[in-house]
């Protein structure tokens, strides 16, 4: 689950730099190029959480078989823990998945607007 989450990264940081790349290639591209970049960005960020949702449920299951609860031991059926994990959107606003995609999306979002800020620069 681990590597699902760090791949998640990597592809979010290499679309995100792809569309900034086409975006400062164009001279005359629109400001919303960037924000195309956002939509992928939001998917893999709750596709992440999905994976670090699902990390804390057979977390969850391995310790109530470590402990010797009645369980059968080899179950992979982690629906009885559902309510002790939070939802896969409350995790994704949670300070270990947060703040990685909120960086990216902001950077996406500084270079869409770096044009309309320089354009009144310019004019002043």
């Amino acid at each position: 689950m681990a590597s699902n989450s760090f791949a998640l990264k990597a592809l979010a940081v290499t679309i995100a730099a792809a569309i900034l790349a086409i975006a400062g290639a164009q001279q005359d591209a629109p400001a919303s190029v960037s924000y195309v970049g956002l939509f992928p960005v939001v998917v893999f960020w709750l596709i992440d959480a999905k994976y670090l949702r699902l990390e804390r449920l057979f977390r969850s299951l391995y310790d109530h078989i470590r402990e010797g609860r009645d369980f059968e031991a080899f179950s992979m059926n982690t629906t009885s823990f559902n309510k002790d994990v939070s939802s896969t959107l409350r995790i994704a606003v949670s300070w270990s998945v947060i703040w990685f995609y909120l960086a990216v999306a902001a950077a996406l979002v500084a270079v869409s607007c770096l044009p309309i800020i320089l354009e009144k620069e310019f004019r002043s």
